[in-house]
């Protein structure tokens, strides 16, 4: 990504933020000139408090503009960083049927986006509650008040405490602009119709030789999809396979659901369609309700009585955002400067799901549905006289900074003190689920289930308010003292202290388990921990430089870590260095996990254990677990970074993450693969597991009943993989021409799976190979510019292997079948018309890529491949 710095001193200083190369559209010669006549100042980086000059750090940093995120066809930020190599096995974005259907998340390495920290100009951003406290919300981000975001791809607790494990990504916004600048847009996705995307900006600032004033307000709209406004996600039924027969869960039964109107025998032995399944397909045809053989899952003669959740759900939710962001600084008095930023964001999401699925259980023999004739029968069923569900989200964040910093006539030292206040208050409202009390009222009452009624008594809206407050006082210094052959060593202490309160409050009737469709529990817990930090420059001679830091955390909740970090830059030759560093770091528990309640989760998963090779919805329980430890990392980066000459420069980084005593949940299909591996047995569906925390239940047939697990210090992954990136610029007759390519390879993933260790690098979801190139050509008021993001092709599936006689044993998994690569192409161009304003034309997935399918036609991975299909964008911009 290209690294077009603003601050308008040269092509050094824009490296020394981190930056690959720094060109801007229509001056880099004019920049360059006026490097010669400006006196080079120190600035902070990313991963370090201490002031410098250098032109490539010891810390491998990407920096990415707000103009780069323009080029490259991003809409948001999270679509920025989402798009990034770096960003190695994609991340969480917006999806309906999720209680974070409003979040946005960032994965570096693909290490889980809890362990990469997010910054807000250089100030920790805290996790988001909807996301257990543990993540950032991308999407609190505003996108028109974006200076630079910088990716420090290392660990750095040493400087900036818990979660930076991965790396950190630091958002800088802008202060210090003058002027006022005007923004409006609207796109439109070709697969979908009408307006589908709307933006407008103003960003305005004023100085005097006192102080600025920057502020923006930023709206962005995009709306969500829906599963039916696609070809490889609507509901669709029938004998594709060519083996004379539709059966359930196979390719031949793409976004139906056995939560239709199926009963399932007292003894869990069969399934039979309910008694009423021919009328509901009568009332709402075959396109809605039909009748499946199920003798794969249950024995021959049992069936579904199946329902097309797919015609009406939506699988990416919209987003709906509105944002006001000021910074400010004033000269108080010689030497000492107060500055401040206030930010409030508003963000809005819409995502529906099908009317709730819920079971109906302990059906009493003269229910209507009941084929059986027996009391005790379970019931799967749709509840569609209720409607669709439908969640409104609505989040709030606000982020308030004040503090002083300035100069002490003393070994040049520059200080600073803040008080940093966020506060985040999500709301979430669900529509049109049911309450169990109100069907056994019906049922008590003899009241018809389908009569107006009836409905009334069933329908129940649930409410889940998420809230954070998150309180930090910094102090710090920095100053020379001491010197060495390449100049004065320098040094930066600092303390700070902080408090993080955390509630996930869901409503009375979902905490006590009374609502149909729907899944969570309340959870809420709070912290404080006090650090203190130093940072050392040492400059052994011209060329070498070495960097030590040290960080001291100190829990409420858990205990207290140190962590530990030297770096080492060597200058061997004007434009080529040598760098390495090794850090240690380490993540503090969520207080999620700490606290929550037992939740309920509709845990998608493959059942390969009983055949099945379709994912499937299946009842699953976590609970807490309060034994938690801190994981700790050891992350080791050596690198090598050349200018070549003016036009052309190179970087070449290895890097090795490895951390221990993971907290990770154990998945369903984790839990699967335990099972495959024989280090758990399934138990019968009568069986009391009250008392257990990790179990399968599996009825007589074979088929998954439920399941039950939590979260645990595991063993630990390594990763290991090397970046490379290529610069390089022409400037000729017919225009500038500047390209760069990103690239990351991930050279092993060990992580235990099915009791042993495996390289999971190449696996489905985990991409050996993420590349992101950019091509710009400028002449005169003419840019246009070619962005390409590719994702390596993995394979489909891996299953246990298994022995002689076909029992599972204990050894690497198998691999199965091979996900095509996914290549993307962008195309932007701007026309200049200086004092009249600038239009950009964005053209997203210019070929109209759909996402990548499995071999039975399905899109299984949202975090990886995106569905907007064609994405046309039109932008007008005017300064003044």
């Amino acid at each position: 990504m290209f690294t077009n710095s603003k601050l308008a001193k040269s092509v050094k200083l824009a490296c020394a933020f981190g930056a690959a190369s720094a060109f801007s559209f229509s001056g880099a010669v004019q920049a360059q000139e006026e490097q010669e006549a400006v006196a080079v100042e120190k600035i902070e980086v990313t991963g370090s408090r201490i002031k410098r000059t250098d032109l490539e750090g010891a810390a491998p940093v990407v920096s990415i503009t707000a103009a780069d995120i323009k080029l490259e066809g991003d809409f948001t930020v999270a679509d920025a960083l989402r798009s990034s190599s770096l960003n190695s096995f994609g991340s969480f974005s917006e999806r309906s049927g999720s209680s974070a259907q409003s979040q946005a998340t960032i994965n570096l390495r693909g290490a889980g986006s809890r362990r990469t920290l997010v910054l807000l100009n250089g100030r920790r951003f805290p996790g988001s509650p909807t996301l257990g406290g543990a993540s950032a919300n991308l999407n609190a981000i505003p996108m028109a008040a974006v200076e630079r975001i910088d990716i420090m791809t290392e660990g750095a607790s040493s400087i900036y405490g818990s979660d930076a494990m991965a790396g950190v990504v630091n958002i800088i916004l802008k202060d210090n602009f003058e002027g006022l600048t005007f923004n409006v847009g609207a796109g439109m996705r070709e697969q979908d119709e009408g307006t589908t995307s709307a933006e407008f900006s103003v960003v305005g600032g004023i100085s005097n030789d006192k102080g600025n004033v920057t502020f923006s307000f930023d709206h962005q709209r995009r709306e969500g999809i829906s599963d039916a406004d696609r070809d490889y996600t609507k509901a669709k039924i029938g004998d594709f396979d060519g083996d004379g027969d539709i059966q359930a869960y196979t390719a031949d039964t793409v976004g139906w659901s056995y939560f239709g109107a199926t009963v399932l025998s007292p003894d869990f032995s069969e399934a039979q369609p309910s008694l009423l399944c021919d009328s509901l397909i009568a009332e709402y045809g075959e396109d809605t309700f039909r009748r499946v053989d199920a003798d794969e899952d249950w024995g021959e003669g049992s069936e579904y009585c199946m329902y097309a959740f797919a015609n009406v759900s939506y699988n990416t939710a919209s987003i709906d955002r509105n944002t006001l962001y000021v910074s400010a600084d004033y000269e108080v008095m010689e030497d000492v400067e107060w500055f401040g930023q206030a930010m409030v964001v508003q963000n809005s999401s819409f995502g529906r799901y099908a009317p709730p699925a819920a079971a109906w259980t302990n059906m009493s023999a003269d229910n209507p549905h009941n084929p059986y004739g027996e009391d005790g029968a379970y019931g799967l069923f749709r509840w569609v006289g209720i409607g669709t569900r439908d969640g409104n989200v609505d989040d709030y964040n606000q982020d308030y900074t004040t503090g002083l910093r300035g100069m002490l006539d003393w070994n040049n030292a520059e200080w600073e003190v803040y008080y940093h206040f966020n506060m985040a208050d999500n709301k979430s409202v669900g529509q049109y689920y049911l309450s169990y009390s109100g069907l056994a009222y019906n049922e008590a009452n003899d009241i018809d289930l389908g009569s107006d009624e009836g409905v009334a008594n069933m329908k129940a809206t649930t409410l889940q308010e998420s809230s954070s407050r998150f309180h930090q006082y910094y102090a710090g210094i920095g100053f020379d003292m001491f010197e060495l052959p390449g100049g004065m060593v320098a040094h930066y202490f600092g303390a700070e202290f902080f408090e993080q309160t955390y509630a996930d409050i869901y409503d009375g009737q979902s905490e006590a388990g009374l609502i149909g469709g729907s899944a969570g529990n309340s959870s809420q817990g709070e912290r404080d921990v006090t650090a203190f930090f130093f940072e050392s420059v040492l400059p052994f001679s011209d060329t070498v430089e070495v960097n030590i830091k040290a960080r001291y955390d100190d829990y409420s909740d858990f205990g207290s870590k140190l962590s530990p970090a030297v770096s080492a830059r060597w200058e061997l030759a004007d434009g080529l260095v040598l760098r390495g560093s090794y850090s240690e770091s380490f993540r503090a528990p969520g207080l999620d996990l700490l606290n929550a309640a037992r939740t309920f989760s509709a845990e998608s998963a493959i059942d390969y254990n009983n055949g099945s090779t379709v994912s499937r919805q299946y009842d699953t329980y976590y609970t807490a677990n309060a034994e938690l430890d801190a994981e700790t990392s050891d992350y080791i980066n050596l690198g090598v970074a050349y200018d070549v000459n003016d036009n052309l420069s190179v970087k070449l980084d290895y890097f090795n993450l490895s951390i221990d005593n993971v907290i990770q949940a154990k998945s369903l299909q984790n839990l699967l693969s335990d099972e495959a591996a024989g280090l758990i047995t399934a138990v019968s569906v009568d069986t009391d597991t009250s008392d257990e925390t990790f179990y399968l239940k599996r009825a007589d047939s074979g088929v998954l009943v439920e399941a039950g697990t939590s979260y645990f210090n595991g063993a630990g992954f390594e990763i290991e993989g090397i970046d490379f990136t290529v610069n390089a610029n022409l400037e000729t007759e017919f225009g500038n021409f500047r390209f760069q390519n990103v690239n990351s390879f991930v050279l092993s993933y060990d992580t235990e799976v099915g009791g042993i260790v495996q390289d999971i690098a190449g696996w489905s979801g985990s991409p050996e190979f993420k590349s992101v190139a950019t091509a710009v050509w400028s002449f005169e008021e003419h840019t246009l510019a070619w962005n390409m993001t590719y994702t390596d092709s993995t394979s489909e599936f891996e299953t246990a292997p298994v022995d002689a006689d076909g029992e599972t044993i204990v050894g690497p998994y198998d691999i199965n079948g091979k996900l095509d690569s996914w290549l993307i192409h962008n195309v932007t161009y701007t026309f200049d018309m200086a004092d009249y304003g600038s239009i950009t034309l964005a053209v997203n997935n210019v070929t109209d890529e759909d996402p990548v399918f499995s071999s039975n036609g399905t899109w299984d991975n949202q975090d990886l491949y995106n569905n907007f299909g064609r994405d046309y964008r039109l932008n007008y911009q005017i300064s003044f």
